[in-house]
């Protein structure tokens, strides 16, 4: 089953609604009546003489339904980008149905609607996401993330097998046999004649699978490392994204959380904007870079070859560099190195986010270093539905912890040596 893209959800809540509000205002021109009437009458000059109420229902429908659909002219704009105009917009929409007798039930919709793209929004879904693509009616609908494999089938094919034996006059054999036939309804051949030679057809089914396309090839991804000897925190992502492959800025897609809970769990004092990708080291000791270099506009478009091919490489910067501990952004990668490490699959029970046991330390350097410590965060995408922003949070945090300790006596040692230097230097003067 795949995950829940809420706000394409949503999409089709609000689709329904603005149907059917356009039909509760049409019913309404021809009964108008206010819900609320059985309270007050103050309301009754809404929808008579004048049916202004009608009118602004119809109007809000079809606004839905061309914002939602959408029409070719407001897909890819702003307002159709944007989760936080609907959210400004629907609950306008559901007060106006609401006050209409006919619009009880598209009021309902357009709660529910609201509240699911409210879910969506908090969830940090935002344009990589069906509903702000351009997916304008002309015609088909077929523009969509989610296409079928194309596998064809040949037809099945006959091919006969032939076994034959060779006997004088056959043909005239056959022409009696088939006279014969004709009159008595059964088969009988002359004994002095051997059986005539037969004929077997087998039928054999044939598949064909059309060959996958070749990969496009892409831009290469202007991101760089960044990792300086002797870091605190490594942090390893899947790939680099389309967005960051063309800026050079690490998780550069709005919808991606990993700014936010980099801030959140203390690891950084503020919140960076990925522009700042590259003073992270200098700021914080905290470097960046990725398991596989080709970007991608999912990290599922990577093939488990690139993955594991990507994990002795990743060895050796780590080797090479010596960071204290090293983050993977993803479970995806840890399951990559547990293959290359272990030679097999990690089973379910086996995997677990946060800390890994010390065996399992990376770019150990036989007798000189053990090697960093790994943390296994969740992924930050704003695709991954699968935990909830505060679950992710609650392990960023176990990480953070750990940062702003490490920080802490960063601190001490300095506080110290700065203290013994300032002894130092009464001692010299005299």
């Amino acid at each position: 089953m795949g995950r829940l893209i809420k706000n394409h959800w949503a999409r089709l809540i609000i689709l329904t609604a603005a149907a059917f509000q356009i039909g509760s205002a049409i019913e309404g021109f021809i009964w108008p009546k206010v819900f609320w009437d059985f309270m007050t009458k103050n309301l009754n000059g809404a929808v008579t003489p004048i049916p202004i109420l009608q009118i602004l229902n119809l109007l809000m429908g079809l606004i839905g339904i061309a914002w939602e659909w959408p029409l070719k002219y407001v897909a890819g704009s702003i307002p159709h980008r944007s989760i936080e105009f609907r959210l400004i917009l629907y609950p306008l929409s559901a007060l106006l149905a609401m006050l209409l007798y006919q619009g009880t039930d598209p009021a309902i919709y357009y709660l529910i609607g609201i509240g699911v793209y409210f879910w969506a929004y908090s969830e940090g879904e935002s344009e990589d996401v069906p509903v702000n693509k351009k997916t304008s009616f002309n015609g088909r609908l077929n523009q969509y993330f989610h296409t079928a494999k194309n596998v064809a089938t040949e037809p099945p094919t006959l091919k006969p097998t032939t076994t034959t034996t060779t006997t004088t006059n056959n043909a005239s054999v056959f022409e009696r046999d088939t006279a014969t036939t004709r009159s008595k309804r059964k088969l009988s051949l002359p004994t002095q004649h051997t059986p005539q030679s037969t004929t077997r057809r087998t039928r054999t089914r044939t598949r064909t699978r059309t060959p996958k396309p070749p990969t496009p090839p892409t831009t290469p991804s202007l991101l760089r490392d960044t990792i300086p000897a002797n870091l605190d925190l490594l942090l390893v992502g899947v790939n680099p994204g389309i967005l960051t492959g063309v800026t050079g800025h690490a998780y550069a897609h709005p919808s991606n959380l990993f700014w936010k809970l980099l801030h959140w769990s203390g690891i950084t004092a503020i919140r960076h904007p990925p522009s700042d990708t590259y003073a992270l080291p200098g700021l914080y000791n905290i470097g960046n870079t990725n398991i596989v270099e080709r970007p991608t506009r999912d990290a599922s478009m990577l093939s488990r070859a690139e993955m594991d091919a990507g994990v002795p490489v990743l060895e050796a910067k780590v080797a090479a560099q010596r960071p204290a501990v090293v983050c993977l952004v993803g479970k995806s990668i840890w399951e990559a190195v547990w293959r290359v490490k272990m030679g097999r699959n990690i089973r379910k029970e086996e995997f677990r986010y946060g800390w890994q046991d010390e065996g399992m330390n990376m770019g150990a350097v036989g007798g000189k270093w053990p090697g960093a410590r790994v943390f296994v965060a969740t992924t930050t995408s704003g695709l991954a539905a699968g935990m909830s922003v505060a679950e992710k949070q609650a392990v960023w945090n176990e990480l953070g912890e750990w940062v702003k300790h490490r920080r802490q006596e960063r601190e001490q040692q300095q506080q110290q040596q700065d203290r013994s230097v300032d002894e130092d230097k009464p001692s010299q003067g005299r």
